[in-house]
């Protein structure tokens, strides 16, 4: 098992995408602190503290990147065939997935932390040029909440890749449902929006919202590592049984 997951590191290191998405995540994150910082102004409504700890929540920007990684880690070798000399190699398809799973697992605390450390830094700065306070109550459990939600979608990235083996759908399906109809069910249904995957990560990461309310950390974490244990569990059903000829 050690040296499954060894081989998929050093498969996922040697990868140009896989390196470009890794750079991107911590440049995107500080690119939002300063938006954010850009816009404290404008969120009236919303307290100081809330505003400072939305700066820094802004590590959880990266998660985009780590569902990419995990889905290109999976459905990239069901494009490629290379999962057929896989499983031939390994034909304990579990061990295979499982190796997989702590590959991308690694790879995205190591994306979540390292985009974690370039927030603080930009946004540190960027709120003491501002005048803002330059820290508030709750910003180090923002920034753990921020790294594990960031590994968390790397895993669920490998499960939806091994759920939707075609690269390409993977990668549309993930980016319209996380990125734009999540959000916007969010807004059009705070309600329901709070539920919903995204909603979970959010509150995970401590995000606060004007016009939505979020779970509280607590119970946002449980219900994210849910929808992740979830596919997670549905891709080794799916993989074990399913012919990838």
């Amino acid at each position: 098992m050690k040296r499954l997951v060894h081989a998929e590191l050093i498969r996922a290191r040697a990868s140009r995408t896989v390196r470009v998405l890794a750079a991107l995540a911590p440049v995107t994150c500080v690119l939002w602190a300063g938006l954010g910082v850009a816009l404290m102004g404008l969120e009236g409504g919303m307290p100081a503290e809330d505003r400072v700890r939305n700066v820094y929540a802004m590590a959880q920007q990266a998660y985009v990147f780590t569902l990419l990684l995990g889905i290109l880690g999976t459905a990239g070798e069901f494009r490629h065939q290379t999962i057929t000399w896989r499983f031939l190699l390994t034909p304990d398809r579990g061990r295979v997935v499982n190796a997989k799973l702590a590959a991308y697992g690694i790879a995205g605390l190591a994306v979540g932390a390292v985009s974690a450390l370039a927030t603080v830094a930009a946004g540190a700065l960027l709120l003491h040029l501002g005048g803002h306070p330059v820290m508030a109550p709750g910003v180090p459990g923002v920034l753990l909440g921020a790294v594990l939600s960031v590994t968390g979608y790397g895993l669920l990235g490998v499960g939806l890749g091994a759920l939707i083996r075609n690269q390409t759908a993977a990668v549309a399906v993930a980016l319209i449902w996380f990125m734009y109809a999540d959000y916007l069910l969010t807004m059009l249904l705070p309600g329901l929006g709070r539920w919903l995957p995204t909603g979970a990560a959010r509150a995970l990461a401590g995000v606060s919202m004007e016009n939505a309310e979020l779970l509280p950390a607590w119970a946002g974490g449980p219900l994210f590592a849910a929808y992740v244990l979830a596919a997670v569990l549905a891709a080794r059903l799916i993989t074990l049984r399913r012919d990838i000829t």
